[in-house]
């Protein structure tokens, strides 16, 4: 993953304009990258049709798109398997219902596994878009890449987002991750109200991305910006509120229990350490309090580290730091623990691992090698499994627990040199970290 030093930041700013449309091999590169694109769509389709088993696709967001699709749209919370509902937000719906209606149209509609591997097909545009988004957030750092492939290669290939969409049929997962990159990204350009409008489409596709928009904020308010902070908070707020206010209207009983009380009604399941603490007190306490256990451990430990390391950036690996650790809080802490948990903390400690001028080969590529592992275990031995273990998801949550130690670790150890100023750039973007240099004895990433 060698940036190209032609237009690596210590070289000077890139070409721009024409000469940048000129520059010799670009046009090819762009070629390769639309031919991937499209072999990584049809590989999605062909690892469907070889590994898709029916799952939450076909339990609850399938079902809700036809209801969509045959004029109830604000009516789709109502649909439910005994007690379980699905609590994510309604915007993955939007481009599912389109699939559904081509479904439909072909044929395919009553045919689990056609309609399957044409929807992991066609939602694999969103996973091209999440790698994209997350090459972008590196090359700010290091410099836009030779071979931007290999450099996404670590997201679309992420043994977490492969278990969730085909084994759990969780599709909305990359859509999720690419508004909340995006959304970062918008921050680090200075534009709260744009990065708050994406986290609220983000927070309307998943419900977890709460845990994203912790440390986004803390930082906002750590650095004094408090503008920024409520215009991001206040927008993402604005955006929820409209996008659920007409389900809320048509159908106030079924939204709040899927979005809000049912989680606490579910039986805990495993995968967790909770599961030692079974029959005590604490039991209690995780079967309907969990989400405070893992909101308030991700409020503490962000809140925590930039108090003691203020004056992070939104820009890689810092800011990718705080947004692994706030987001492994859900598969530590959760009362039932589920492969597609570790999507958000995998990508985003990739992120941390990537996001530096030096060599990759480093030590941190343990903490995404921790969180994948504790993925693909959780998806051979999954809580809901007959012959699940305790010591299964014991292991898993050391494995999670260990990541973020690793992580919070380094934070700690080490500085960020930024810019001098007051943390903003001419054009009003947050200064980017200054790379350390390539000396001539260190290999090139």
């Amino acid at each position: 993953m060698a940036p190209d030093p032609a237009r690596h930041p210590a070289n000077g700013a890139p070409p721009s304009g024409d000469l940048a449309d000129r520059r010799p091999g670009l046009g090819s590169r762009r070629v390769r990258c639309v031919v991937a694109g499209a072999v990584f769509l049809a590989g999605s389709g062909l690892v469907a049709a070889l590994f898709y088993s029916p799952g939450d696709l076909d339990g609850f967001r399938w079902p809700m798109a036809e209801m969509a699709l045959h004029g109830h749209p604000l009516l789709v919370y109502s649909v439910h398997v005994g007690p379980w509902r699905s609590d994510d937000g309604p915007l993955g719906l939007v481009p599912l219902t389109a699939v559904a209606a081509l479904a439909n149209a072909l044929g395919w509609q009553d045919s689990i596994d056609l309609r399957a591997d044409l929807t992991i097909a066609l939602f694999g545009i969103f996973s091209l878009l999440l790698a994209r988004e997350a090459v972008l957030a590196i090359e700010a750092v290091r410099g836009p890449f030779r071979h931007p492939l290999a450099a996404a290669a670590p997201f679309l290939l992420a043994p977490p987002l492969w278990i969730g969409v085909v084994g759990y049929g969780h599709v909305d997962l990359p859509i999720e991750m690419w508004l909340t990159l995006l959304s970062v990204r918008l921050l680090g350009r200075d534009a709260p109200v744009k990065a708050g409008f994406c986290l609220g489409l983000a927070l309307l596709t998943r419900t977890t991305v709460l845990l994203s928009a912790v440390p986004l904020a803390l930082l906002l308010v750590f650095s004094r910006r408090m503008r920024s902070a409520a215009a991001l908070a206040g927008t993402a707020a604005l955006t929820v509120a409209a996008g659920l206010l007409p389900f809320v209207v048509a159908d106030a009983g079924d939204v709040v229990r899927s979005l809000v009380t049912y989680r606490s009604d579910v039986p805990s399941l495993g995968g967790s350490f909770w599961q030692l603490l079974q029959g005590t007190s604490l039991s209690g306490f995780a079967q309907r309090w969990d989400t405070v256990a893992f909101g308030g451990a991700a409020v503490i430990l962000t809140a925590a580290a930039l108090w003691r390391r203020p004056g992070a950036t939104f820009a890689a690996p810092r800011v990718y730091a705080l947004l692994a650790v706030s987001t492994a809080c859900l598969p530590l802490f959760a009362k039932s623990v589920w492969p597609y948990y570790l999507v958000d903390p995998y990508v985003f400690a990739a992120l941390w691992w990537l996001g530096r001028p030096q060599t990759a080969l480093n030590w941190r590529v343990a903490c995404p090698a921790l969180l994948a592992a504790c993925a693909v275990v959780l998806a051979v031995h999954p809580p809901a499994a007959a012959g699940a273990k305790v010591t299964e998801g014991v292991d898993c949550s050391l494995a999670v627990a260990l990541a973020m130690a690793l992580i919070l670790a380094d934070w700690l150890a080490t500085g960020e040199r930024v810019r001098p100023g007051s943390g903003r750039g001419r054009a009003g973007r947050l200064d980017r970290p200054v790379p350390a240099p390539l000396s001539a004895g260190t290999p090139s990433p």
